[in-house]
This record gives structure tokens, C-alpha cells and sequence, in this order.
């Protein structure tokens, strides 16, 4: 039975491949008589953020037709990950593909991945550290090997409704207290006038661990410690969760326990002044017709005047290369360098996507400076992507639970919470590291 069901689900596995792109055999890579290479190019990205992907791969073909053919798959996130981890192995996997920074140094470990020094090497394809964000470029070294090449930068911001404020002749606030203050004027002043608007709704269920991520920077705190091990049941950790929950239950911006974009549906209808969302949403609120602005979530979860309450989380969409069934030759690995080196130098493209490049080159074109929102989710020095550990998601991941109790409890307990998380962390770190 075992074998069976092991057998139904790699045919399942090759099945979902094959339905979101065109048949390509690896072993038939090299057979095109004119000499044209195929890249097989592997992505999650089948949202908005998308179709503005397949219009760069659709531009980057047109520019080297004859030369180099990229054929996308692109599925579900849950599903791309379980064709990595099953089909990768069985040499069948691409030439290229895209995973979220954080993972990348887990993937390494367990030789998913393999490092870019033979690609890089040949210096064919002018790609140089300097060109990106050093932050999340020097993230993506595990056992002092590259390991992968960042397209962009994400993260959340304060989204806010320009009428609102106009109406009551506020400003875009810049602290967490002036945010505060105006959230409350807003919100009392249109249930003086009989209407129902929130100052800031917040979901507990998601963008909660990025707003708890934001709070911990801002407050000083770690997510690990330099072996790797849960660093935030701490006074900081505490304070970080306090900053996100009290928005609720002590500040009253919000209802308790909005559901997954509950706050989302309240903003884009005009019922609330801010909103916490991802850069990744800015057209599809741009779509909803609402006069908005952007601010970061910049000293939003920490008035103590600390040198890191300007920090905001950030993760990146990162091009990695998976270990290959039979060692590319110079021709096909200059072809993907060409490809990877495109999509950065013209990811003033992407940005449109809400995705801001992580190519120093592509923001600072006059496409990138002209596009509207996008430079308002904050200083690229401010930002900072998750710390360095092949077991960072075993270690990290259970406090967003414990956020979400904490969002939904106007009892809870900081310190308990931190600690079921730790206690829950470190037997998925035993797990991972046996």
C-alpha cells in the first residue's frame, strides 16, 4: 500500500509540472539542432505578481530569440515546494528557479541547492555582489558559498486613506504615537458623524507575523541566537508582542478576531484610515479605487528613541540553482547567468508588482524612480531580512501562532506564550537537526 500511494504521488507530482508549462525533457535539453538553449525555470509566483513575470520572460525571449528559450512552471506555493523536495532529487528539477530567501540556507544544507562559484567564475555575465543590497545579498552564503542571487525586496507598510486625512486636516504621521493620535480622531470623529470606520484594523491571523517580526527589530530583539535557537522569549520579545496586541485591545483600532483580509475588505471599501499589508498588494488596492498613500512601518511598534526601531522586515524572491541531474556545460551555464542577470538589471519591471529590486542598477533607472508608491515602503538601509540559519523556519515559525493568540486575547500572557513557542521550536529543531 505504502508503495502504491509513494507511486500515485510522484505521478501527481509530475502531473501538476506539466500542467503550467510546456513539456520539457532535461534529457533532451541540449538536442536542438540551431544550437538554441531551453532553461527550465521554476517559480511560485501565480498571483498578480505573476503576470508580471511572464511579461519579463516573454521580453527576455524576444531579446535572445534563436539564442535562449526560458519555458516557466509556475504553481501554488505548497504545491512548487513538494516538487522541489520530490523531483529535484530524482534529477528532474530546473535550471533555475525562484525560492524566498529564508529558506535558501535550509535548502543548501540538505543539497537542494548547489553555490553559484563555477557560474560566477567564468565572468562571462557581469554580476558583481556590489550591484545588489548588500543586506540580503550577504544572507544568501551558507559555509561561505553563494548560494543564491536576490531579485528583490519585500515587506509590509502602512497603507492610509487620503480623504480621511484630509478630512480632518491630519498629517501622515511618522511615529508610532502621532499614529496613534490620528488613528483615534479619525475613528471617533466618524462615529461622532454615525459612521463605523476603524482607525486600524488588524487581522490576527495573517500579516501577523510580519507586523511581530517588525516589532521584535524595533524593539531590539532577536529571532535567533548565533547557534540557531530561538532568541525572542525575551524582555524585548515581550515588548514586541505587547506593541502589536495593544493595538487592539488597549488602543481599540480595531476589532478583535478579523479574519484573513477582514482588514484588507475594510480598507479598500473605505471603512478604516490604515492598513498593514504587503508591498506585494499595491495594485490590487490600486484596483479598488480608494485614494491612498503608503508610509513604512518605520518607529510604528517602539517609542524608546532605539537606534533599531527604524528597522523593517524584509524577504526576497531569490534565484537559487538546484542540483542538476548532469553537470551544465560553459554554453548553459552562461545562458542562465544571461537570464538572472536580465531579470535584475530590469526589475524596475517587476517593481510594478509591488516588489522593489534588489539591484542597485534597476533602482536607480529612471523607470524605477518614476513608479508611484513603491520607494514609500522604506529606506533601503533600513531594511533587514531574516537572520542566517539552515533551521531558521523551525526555530522562528512557532511564534506566529502565539501572535495570533496574543491578537485575539485581551488576556493574554507575553511571557507564557513566548515560551510555548520556544518549548515547540526547539523539539522541531531536534527533529530537523537529527
Amino acid at each position: 500500500m505504502k508503495k502504491t500511494l509513494l507511486l500515485f504521488l510522484i505521478i501527481l507530482g509530475m502531473v501538476m509540472l506539466t500542467g503550467c508549462r510546456r513539456s520539457s525533457d532535461p534529457d533532451d535539453e541540449d538536442d536542438d539542432p540551431t544550437g538554441k538553449i531551453s532553461l527550465r525555470y521554476w517559480n511560485s509566483l501565480t498571483g498578480a505578481d505573476g503576470t508580471v513575470m511572464r511579461e519579463l520572460i516573454v521580453d527576455f525571449n524576444a531579446a535572445h530569440e534563436g539564442e535562449i528559450e526560458v519555458i516557466e512552471t509556475f504553481t501554488n506555493e505548497i504545491d512548487y515546494y513538494t516538487n522541489i523536495n520530490l523531483l529535484v532529487p530524482m534529477g528532474r528539477g530546473p535550471d533555475v528557479a525562484i525560492m524566498h530567501s529564508y529558506l535558501v540556507q535550509s535548502y543548501a544544507n540538505s543539497e537542494i541547492l548547489v553555490p553559484y562559484e563555477d557560474y560566477l567564475s567564468a565572468g562571462v555575465v557581469d554580476i558583481h555582489p556590489e550591484d545588489y543590497v548588500q543586506d540580503v545579498f550577504n544572507s544568501l552564503y551558507f559555509e561561505d558559498a553563494l548560494y543564491g542571487i536576490p531579485l528583490d525586496l519585500h515587506g509590509v507598510g502602512f497603507y492610509y486613506n487620503k480623504d480621511l486625512l484630509a478630512k480632518y486636516d491630519l498629517d501622515v504621521p511618522t511615529t508610532r504615537a502621532e499614529m496613534i493620535t490620528t488613528a483615534k480622531t479619525v475613528q471617533d470623529g466618524e462615529k461622532a458623524d454615525g459612521k463605523t470606520v476603524w482607525g486600524l484594523p488588524l487581522s490576527s491571523t495573517w500579516p501577523s507575523e510580519w507586523l511581530y517580526t517588525a516589532s521584535l527589530y524595533q524593539n531590539n530583539g532577536l529571532e535567533i541566537d548565533g547557534e540557531g535557537n530561538p532568541a525572542y522569549n525575551t524582555p524585548e520579545g515581550s515588548a514586541a508582542m505587547h506593541a502589536v496586541a495593544d493595538l487592539i485591545h488597549v488602543e481599540k483600532l480595531s476589532p478583535v478576531n478579523l479574519g484573513v483580509d477582514q482588514d484588507l475588505f475594510l480598507f479598500q471599501t473605505g471603512q478604516a484610515l490604515f492598513h498593514i499589508q504587503g508591498s506585494w498588494m499595491l495594485n490590487s488596492i490600486k484596483e479598488s479605487g480608494i485614494n491612498f498613500g503608503v508610509f513604512p512601518v518605520s518607529h510604528m511598534f517602539n517609542e524608546d528613541g532605539l537606534e533599531t526601531s527604524a528597522a523593517v522586515p524584509a524577504r526576497s524572491h531569490t534565484f537559487v540553482l538546484t542540483k542538476p541531474k548532469n553537470t551544465p556545460d560553459a554554453a548553459r551555464r552562461e545562458a542562465i547567468m544571461t537570464f538572472i542577470k536580465y531579470l535584475g538589471d530590469n526589475s524596475f519591471v517587476w517593481a510594478t508588482a509591488g516588489q522593489i529590486p534588489a539591484s542597485n542598477i534597476a533602482r536607480q533607472s529612471a523607470q524605477y524612480q518614476a513608479l508611484e508608491h513603491i520607494q514609500d515602503f522604506g529606506a533601503i538601509e533600513n531594511f533587514r531580512v531574516s537572520a542566517q540559519s539552515p533551521y531558521f523556519h523551525e526555530a522562528f515559525s512557532p511564534v506566529y501562532s502565539r501572535v495570533t493568540a496574543a491578537m485575539a486575547n485581551p488576556d493574554f500572557n507575553a511571557q507564557a506564550l513566548l515560551a510555548a513557542a520556544v518549548e515547540e521550536a526547539e523539539m522541531l529543531l531536534a527533529e530537523a537537526r537529527s
